[in-house]
């Protein structure tokens, strides 16, 4: 399979766009279940397969042949995947009806959860946040976060304990009950 991934590849590199269906139809497998690992939605997965292969062409001339050219396509699914990741836990889904409801009701009051999110936000490091968000929102197991961020199991249980450590004093400071 390597050999003809690799001769496709060449081919394209060489302008012949006529061979991409039969190069996509050899790797489209591999990119999907990639990112599919990562992403765990079949929209964002296809989304994620997508920006993979704009990326692969656009860097067609810089691909080394004599690599191992399925490592590399790996990779770019991979690292597609998880900028996705990164912009979904970055954002959150809120429906629009949903909205007009609140804005309309003028005796609603804000919800705690969303004051305690925001204090968390603040209190914690990007890569803190990243990795509770992962583990308690999105429900990966620290080894697969570790796989995701390209770290140590024992680094990712480390900043998972003293982000809930610092969680945990913050929201005594802020005298949130049941803490």
């Amino acid at each position: 399979m390597q050999n003809k991934i690799t001769a496709l590849l060449k081919q394209l590199q060489e302008g012949n766009l006529a061979v991409f269906d039969e190069f996509y139809a050899q790797t489209y497998r591999l990119m999907y279940t990639v990112a599919y690992g990562v992403l765990r939605r079949k929209d964002l997965t296809e989304e994620a397969v997508q920006e993979a292969y704009i990326a692969l062409y656009r860097n067609l001339d810089k691909i080394k042949l004599d690599s191992n050219v399925l490592s590399y396509m790996y990779t770019i699914a991979k690292n597609k995947a998880l900028n996705i990741l990164k912009k979904q836990c970055a954002t959150v889904d809120i429906d629009d009806d949903v909205v007009e409801v609140m804005i309309g009701d003028k005796n609603l009051a804000p919800h705690k959860d969303y004051d305690i999110l925001a204090d968390c936000r603040q209190v914690l490091t990007e890569q803190e946040y990243e990795i509770l968000t992962l583990s308690l929102i999105k429900g990966f197991k620290r080894r697969e976060i570790a796989k995701m961020l390209d770290s140590n199991i024992n680094t990712i249980t480390w900043r998972y304990q003293q982000a809930l450590k610092k969680l945990k004093k913050s929201l005594k400071e802020e005298n949130y009950e049941n803490y």
